[in-house]
């Protein structure tokens, strides 16, 4: 009986170890920002104030989130565009929040919400399933998406469109 005993006990804390194991594999330690994570992204600007039509200037850089918590480093590495307007291309992320519907963030102490878009009209469902935050001066109602401006951005005017993605 007590064999008996003994082989239940240790396959029960096999049975334990394996569920933590996939736990921690599939994200269960730090999509809720309690662990190291990394999420990978876009950043959109144009100087028509709107997300279409840019007049002299576009550009995407890829955004890379990496994250130990609730902090680490946001950087944007230019991926095309007309020039680099950036002067400045890595910023400290803290109070970082991430669930289902929205991501929540500081970056060099300004605040910046995403909020999941499943059905992304303004690039034609190009993003969907992203969190999305984006701003312009003039931008249409349903491109204005989250909080997040082009004025803490470094060498970017306060009219140009912003747009900030996530997978």
């Amino acid at each position: 009986m007590n064999k008996i005993r003994s082989i239940a006990m240790v396959l029960m804390l096999e049975v334990m170890a394996l569920v933590s194991l996939a736990a921690t594999a599939c994200g269960g330690g730090g999509g809720d920002g309690t662990g190291p994570q990394a999420l990978t992204g876009s950043f959109f600007v144009s100087d028509a104030g709107q997300s279409h039509g840019g007049f002299e200037y576009t550009a995407t850089w890829d955004a890379t989130l990496d994250l130990d918590g609730s902090s680490g480093t946001l950087e944007l590495a230019l991926q095309i565009g007309l020039g680099d307007a950036l002067t400045k291309h890595e910023f400290a992320v803290t109070d970082f929040s991430k669930d289902g519907s929205r991501i929540s963030m500081k970056l060099d102490g300004k605040q910046v919400t995403l909020y999941w878009t499943t059905d992304d009209t303004v690039w034609d469902r190009e993003f969907d399933n992203y969190y999305i935050a984006s701003y312009g001066s003039d931008a249409p109602q349903n491109e204005l998406r989250g909080t997040i401006s082009p004025m803490d951005f470094p060498g970017l005017i306060g009219s140009y469109y912003v747009e900030m993605r996530f997978k």
